[in-house]
C-alpha cells in the first residue's frame, strides 16, 4: 500500500514538474543579498563563499561569524580584505537565528537567500534565478532542493545520496500541491523577500529554525512556494553517531513545532502537509511491529528480510537511485539504493526513543554540531 502511495505521488509529481518546467529563472542579475551564518566552519567556509561571491544572481554576501572558537572569523576576514562585496561580521555565540538576524541589518536588496556555511550552491547554475523567479511571480519565500555534496564524502553519504534528491522533490511538490506550500524551507537554500523576513523575523526558540520559520510564514499568509530546479549541495554526515544526533535534532524540532503552531494542523496545510509526515511515521511503526512481531512469533523469523526489502518496493527505491545517480553521476548510487532503508529505520527509532517525548513534552536536547570536511574532488 505504501509503495502503491508513493507512486502515484511520484507520478503527479512528475507530471506537475513538466507542467511547470517552461518556467524560465529570472534574469535580474546582481540583485540577492546573501547571508551565511558561522560557527566553526574553518575546513569549508571558504569554498562556500568564493562561490556565493561568483554567482551572477549575488551582489553582496554577509557572513556572521557566531562566536566561533576555530580560524573562521580570520579566514573570512582574508577573504573580506580581497573584495567589497563580502562583508564579516562578528558576535558573541548567540545561536543561528539570531546570527541571520544580526546580518539581515546590512542587507540592502529586494530579495536575501539563506543558507549554511557547510552548503554548495554551484556558481554556474541557474538555482537563484529559478527561486527569484518564484518572488517575481508573486511568491514571499521560496524553497530550493537540499541534495548532497559527495566530494570528498563516504558510504553514508552515497546512501543517504540515493535518494534524498527525487524524494524531497516529490514529497515537496506534493505538499505543496494538496497544502498549499511545502513542508519546509530548508536552512541551506531558502530565499525570502527582505521585507517579509524583517517582519517575522527567524527565532531560536527550536532546535528547526528553518521549519520554525516557515510555519510562521503560513501561519501569517504569507505565499511559500517550492523552486525544484533550484539544488543545492550540503554535506552528510560521516558516522552512524552524529546522523543520529542530527536525526534526534530534526525529529525532536518537528514534534516541538507541532506543539507550538498547534492552530495549523486542522488547516489545510496541516492536513496534508504537517501531519502526513507523522502519520507516515505512526503507520511506518505499526506495521512494522506488528509484521515482525508475527514472523518471529510464528518461527518465520527468515523471512524478516524479505518483509524488510519486497521486491515492488526495491524497484521503486532502484528508480529513485537511478535518478540521482543521472543527476549526480554516479552510477553506483542505483545498487546502494535500498540501504536508503538504514535512515528509514533510523527516523524511526529516533521517533520512539526521543520524539513523541518531545511532542508530549515540548522538550528538545541541545543542539549538536556535525563535523565538517574540506570539499575534494570525488
Amino acid at each position: 500500500m505504501k509503495t502503491l502511495i508513493f507512486s502515484v505521488m511520484a507520478i503527479v509529481s512528475f507530471l506537475y514538474f513538466v507542467a511547470s518546467a517552461r518556467r524560465r529563472p529570472a534574469h535580474n542579475l546582481m540583485s540577492i543579498d546573501a547571508i551565511v551564518p558561522a560557527f566553526n566552519e574553518a575546513p569549508i567556509i571558504a569554498q562556500s563563499l568564493i562561490n556565493l561571491l561568483r554567482n551572477s544572481y549575488v551582489r553582496k554576501v554577509i557572513c556572521v561569524n557566531d562566536g566561533s572558537t576555530d580560524e573562521t572569523a580570520e579566514i573570512v576576514a582574508a577573504l573580506a580584505e580581497k573584495t567589497p562585496r563580502l562583508l564579516l561580521i562578528n558576535q558573541a555565540n548567540s545561536g543561528k537565528g539570531a546570527a541571520i538576524m544580526n546580518g539581515l541589518q546590512y542587507v540592502d536588496a529586494e530579495q536575501v537567500f539563506l543558507t549554511d556555511a557547510d552548503t554548495f550552491v554551484p556558481f554556474w547554475s541557474n538555482s537563484l534565478g529559478y527561486m527569484l523567479a518564484e518572488l517575481e511571480a508573486g511568491a514571499d519565500a521560496v524553497g530550493g532542493i537540499p541534495s548532497t555534496d559527495l566530494r570528498g564524502s563516504h558510504l553514508l553519504a552515497y546512501i543517504r545520496a540515493s535518494v534524498k534528491l527525487p524524494m524531497i522533490v516529490i514529497k515537496r511538490t506534493f505538499q505543496q500541491i494538496l497544502g498549499g506550500a511545502p513542508f519546509i524551507i530548508s536552512g541551506a537554500c531558502g530565499m525570502f523577500r527582505t521585507t517579509v523576513l524583517r517582519e517575522v523575523g527567524m527565532t531560536d526558540r527550536t532546535n528547526v529554525e528553518d521549519l520554525d520559520l516557515t510555519w510562521t510564514l503560513i501561519a501569517k499568509g504569507y505565499k511559500v512556494r517550492q523552486a525544484n530546479r533550484a539544488v543545492v549541495y550540503p554535506q552528510e554526515c560521516k558516522t552512524l553517531r552524529e546522523e543520529w544526533l542530527r536525526w534526534r535534532r530534526w525529529i525532536m524540532g518537528y514534534a516541538v513545532c507541532m506543539r507550538l503552531h498547534w492552530r495549523l494542523i486542522p488547516t489545510r496545510f496541516g492536513l496534508f502537509s504537517i501531519l502526513p509526515m507523522f502519520l507516515v511515521v505512526v503507520v511506518g511503526l505499526g506495521i512494522y511491529g506488528f509484521t515482525w512481531t508475527r514472523a518471529v512469533m510464528s518461527g518465520a523469523a527468515n523471512t524478516l528480510p524479505m518483509l524488510l526489502f519486497p521486491a515492488l518496493w526495491m524497484l521503486a527505491v532502484m528508480m529513485l537511485g537511478a535518478i540521482s545517480a543521472y543527476h549526480h553521476e554516479k552510477l553506483r548510487l542505483i545498487p546502494i539504493a535500498p540501504l536508503a532503508l538504514l535512515y528509514v529505520l533510523l527516523a524511526y527509532a529516533v521517533w520512539l526513543v526521543h520524539g513523541f517525548a518531545s511532542l508530549i513534552t515540548g522538550h528538545e536536547f541541545n543542539r549538536d554540531k556535525p563535523t565538517r570536511y574540506a570539499r575534494v574532488v570525488a
